[in-house]
Formats: C-alpha cells, structure tokens, sequence
C-alpha cells in the first residue's frame, strides 16, 4: 500500500482545478451501522463518514482539503482544494455481494494556474492565471462489491455533473459561458479488516469528460489510501 502513497504524492504535484475525491461507497449490511475514514489521496487529506438510517437506506458525507505551495511563471501561490458533498440512496445485501445506489450533491473551490481564455477582457493576452473556482457537483454512484470476512472488492462507476460557475483572480470575477460537465469517475476499493472494527482501505480511479471538452484542467487518475472504523464490518449476513 506504500506505492499508492507515493502515487497519490506524485499525482498531487501536478495542478488540475478539479480533484475527484475518494469515492464514499459504504457497502452496508443492516440499519445502525455506521463507518468512520480518513484518507490521503491527490485531493488531499479527505474525511469521510456514513451511516446506515434503515435495512435500506443509506447517508453519506465527505470533506478534502489541500493547500499546497506551488511555482509558477516564477510566481509563487498556493495551490488549494476545498470540497464536502453529500449522499443518499439504497442498498441492500446477499450472501456474496452487497450492492448500492446513492446519488447526492458537492460543493467547494479549487485553487490552481491555468490559462482562461475569459480572464482576456481583464488581463489582456496571457500565458497563465492563478485562479480560484467555485465548484458544484451533483452526482449519482451505484457500486457492487464481495461480502467477505477478511478482504473485500469494490466497483464503483460514478457519474458526475460539475460546474465551476465562477472564478476570480486579483479581484476580478468572471461567469464563464460554458455548459457543465458530465464525468464517468470509475474507483476499484480494497477493503481488509486489520483488528475488530478497524480496516484498512485503498481505492485507484480514473475521471474523463462524457460530453464537451472541458475548459480546466482536472486529475484523470486517483489514488488513496486509508484507516477505517466500520461498526458493522464487511461480514455474510445469516438469514
């Protein structure tokens, strides 16, 4: 699990505006449950907790936050990610599988250098501009994983509709012109219990645009890793 360390650190030296957070996908076995993560992935340093409401209901909530020294153009700024969302949705469990399907709503801001064609009216010609972007997301992820004892795999095909309705830099703001855009963000997790309700967690994505091309940069391969506490744990359920 070291290497996904070091991937998630090399992965977080580049500086996309868009960072897909670690995929929040709890997997649950009855009501009551509830789960408890903290993770370092190329977002950041993320928090994530769910809790089981019902035999099929399911909420979820997540937080990254990332501040990072970065040069360029010979000036220096801070690179930051700032991002909670939460989620609702079902699921329900067999013998071999456990299967759910949340949707919910993000929110947050990204700061990073790029060149914005829409900063040319205020700045005239440039190369590139620190910026800082207010993001919304609003997403939908079904996932399906093993319901084993020990070590456990997930699937998870997130779907995602993001807008940055705004950025400024040197205090001009600008609404870009530009339509949202759809991302599949599929993760595969591993899962293994360490000792009681502890378990250890590590999750590999890819992102890419479904429709349009996107106008910012954003971070098409994913890697954390993690502790969790899991009250229920991944285990067969008796019928």
């Amino acid at each position: 699990m070291r290497y996904l360390v070091v991937l998630a650190l090399l992965l977080s030296s580049c500086s996309p505006l868009y960072l897909p957070a670690t995929r929040n996908a709890p997997l649950f076995d009855e009501q009551g449950e509830a789960q408890f993560s903290g993770y370092l992935s190329a977002a950041g340093v993320e928090g994530q907790a769910a809790y089981a409401l019902t035999d099929n209901i399911a909420l979820t909530g997540s937080y990254a936050w990332a501040s990072q020294k970065k040069t360029s153009n010979n000036t220096e700024y801070t690179r930051k990610n700032n991002y909670a969302e939460f989620g609702v949705g079902i699921y329900n469990t067999t013998r071999s599988l456990r299967w759910e399907l949340l949707g919910g709503y993000g929110f947050g801001e990204s700061t990073s250098s790029d060149v914005y064609y829409f900063f040319a009216p205020a700045f005239g010609n440039q190369t590139e501009t620190v910026a800082t972007g207010k993001l919304s997301r609003i997403f939908i992820q079904p996932s399906i994983g093993t319901n084993n004892r020990g070590a456990n795999l997930a699937f998870t095909p997130k779907i995602s509709w993001v807008d940055f309705s705004e950025f400024t830099s040197g205090g001009v703001t600008v609404k870009p012109n530009e339509d949202p855009i759809i991302f599949l963000e599929p993760a595969v997790t591993l899962k293994l219990h360490l000792a009681g309700n502890l378990y250890a967690i590590a999750q590999v994505g890819v992102t890419f645009p479904m429709s349009g091309e996107p106008y910012f940069k954003y971070q098409s391969l994913s890697a954390s890793m993690g502790i969790q506490i899991d009250t229920g744990g991944l285990r067969t359920k008796v019928y």
